[in-house]
């Protein structure tokens, strides 16, 4: 049975099939001209939310970025700060070491109060560090000037908490450091005050003389009474009785080396007056500590013994003379007492692991001539002599254990200059070498910043292009797709038009 198509029912056909094929069309058009197969979510809606997540996961990615960018100034800078206050505490201890040597004097210890002053001030400036207006040791309050002059004394405005940026989804980096490491509001120390460092030996290495900074090396030159001159060359040298045995070869015997009653440094015999003095602007002479002139035949050397170590010899420590074996000590902290018995100690190794053994969280640090306490807390705690010998006194560190101020060292050199005193000037110098260590310590812990830093910006950068790649796939045209597609759907309307054309093409046999 024939059907019969209207005319009206074929249009109608032949219209959605060209619209159809248009949209094709347009559709490969827009792909082709964005290269981006999706626009909206008609096109396709499971992929429009991948694409809204991705974009969110790499937006949160460019911010940790930016984060990390800003972390990394605040810790560079802090870098530059903590190693600007080391070689301003360098400073400080070698003027220690100057006022408290033999050489100083009562106008050289005036003229050093003005040194102090400016040592504060250039730590004040150090430690208000900003950047981007920001104070960097001031805690999170860094908007407050952390330190700042009152009268005499140098007070912390800060607090103890530390800044952190997040750099990921579940983890953040640490920025600053506190100003509190600074001022002692972390732990409470008690500096030694009695000189343990060892005597000298005709076989001690030149490079460990002056409690450990070593000698410089080059010839000196000395006179004797029968204005007989000579110049020793101890280019060669590298212990204590290569200086001897080169000293009395030179002068034939004329002048002879030796180490004096104390064993703390040389000494020289000779038809005095005597008189050594360096060869040009070399400082051989002075780092052996026999520069100067005797108007005896006996001209003796300033103290130029070795720093303690480990393996130092309590029997070779002048000050334990007559006292050894060592004794008890009491040890008070949080209303608790602990006995600690050192009679069984012959190095100072076993002094320090018999004091914290018996005291956990306690450290007990050897400087370079002395001994000190640091607890793990602020809270005070008291050393005292228990038994015979008076061992706490003999080592030095009886007393009370306080929270060490940065400024308050300042201030009692500021003081012992003042009155005068070079044993107390001295007396600074383990609480400036400790301040030194601890600054160290703290340019340990901001490299491993910078490290963590670095790896953290290449594990976010790696993250920021896995996103990318992740996001394309869902978002973007494929070049050779879209443009067979587009080919394929112009050929298709091209050929629909063609079609229609014809179908529709008038002639007279339709009106007979």
């Amino acid at each position: 049975m024939p059907i019969r198509i209207s005319d009206n029912y074929l249009s109608t056909m032949l219209v959605n099939d060209l619209n159809s094929s248009l949209g094709n069309l347009l559709t490969y058009q827009l792909q082709a001209g964005s290269m981006r197969k999706i626009h909206d979510f008609a096109d396709d809606p499971r992929g429009v939310g991948a694409i809204q997540r991705y974009e969110d996961l790499i937006a949160s990615n460019d911010q940790y970025l930016r984060n990390l960018q800003r972390s990394r100034v605040i810790i560079d800078n802090t870098d530059t700060a903590l190693q600007d206050m080391s070689s301003i505490l360098a400073g400080v201890r070698e003027l220690v070491l100057r006022e408290s040597s033999a050489l100083a004097t009562t106008d050289t210890r005036n003229t050093a109060l003005t040194e102090v002053d400016n040592y504060v001030n250039r730590l004040l400036d150090v430690l208000n560090t900003t950047v981007e207006g920001n104070y960097i040791f001031a805690g999170n309050r860094t908007d407050t000037q952390p330190f700042v002059r009152n009268g005499d004394t140098v007070i912390y405005q800060g607090n103890d908490e530390t800044m952190t940026a997040a750099v990921g989804p579940n983890s953040s980096q640490a920025l600053n450091i506190p100003g509190t490491v600074f001022v002692g509001q972390l732990s409470s120390t008690l500096s030694g005050r009695a000189d343990l460092a060892p005597r000298l030996a005709v076989t001690t290495d030149l490079g460990d003389i002056n409690l450990g900074r070593g000698w410089e090396p080059g010839p000196i030159q000395i006179t004797d009474g029968n204005n007989g001159t000579w110049t020793v060359d101890l280019t060669g040298s590298s212990t204590i009785d290569d200086v001897i045995a080169a000293i009395g070869t030179a002068t034939g015997g004329a002048v002879t080396a030796s180490l004096d009653a104390d064993q703390t440094g040389l000494q020289l015999n000779g038809v005095g007056p005597l008189t050594v003095e360096e060869v040009g602007d070399g400082g051989t002479a002075t780092s052996l500590g026999i520069k100067g002139t005797s108007a005896a035949s006996t001209l003796s050397g300033n103290d130029i013994r070795p720093l303690m170590e480990d393996t130092t010899l309590l029997a070779d420590i002048p000050g334990l003379d007559g006292s050894l074996p060592l004794g008890s000590i009491e040890v008070e902290t949080g209303g608790a007492v602990t006995t600690i018995d050192l009679s069984a100690a012959t190095t100072m190794a076993d002094v320090k692991a018999t004091f914290e053994a018996a005291m956990p969280g306690f450290e007990l640090r050897l400087e370079s001539s002395g001994i000190s306490v640091i607890s793990g807390s602020t809270e005070a705690f008291f050393i005292r002599n228990t038994g015979s010998p008076d061992t706490a006194t003999l080592l030095g560190i009886e007393g009370t254990g306080s929270p060490v101020r940065m400024f308050g060292v300042l201030e009692d050199l500021r003081a012992a200059l003042a009155a005068d005193d070079p044993d107390a000037v001295h007396d600074v110098l383990i609480e400036v070498e400790q301040l030194e260590q601890m600054i160290q310590s703290q340019l340990i812990t901001i490299g491993g910043r910078e490290q963590d830093v670095e790896w953290t910006e290449g594990l976010l950068m790696q993250r920021d292009v896995q996103l990318e790649a992740k996001l394309s796939l869902e978002r973007d045209a494929d070049v050779a797709e879209v443009s067979a597609a587009l080919a394929q759907a112009e050929t298709s309307y091209q050929a629909s038009l063609m079609v229609s054309s014809r179908l529709f093409q008038s002639n007279l046999m339709m009106y007979l």
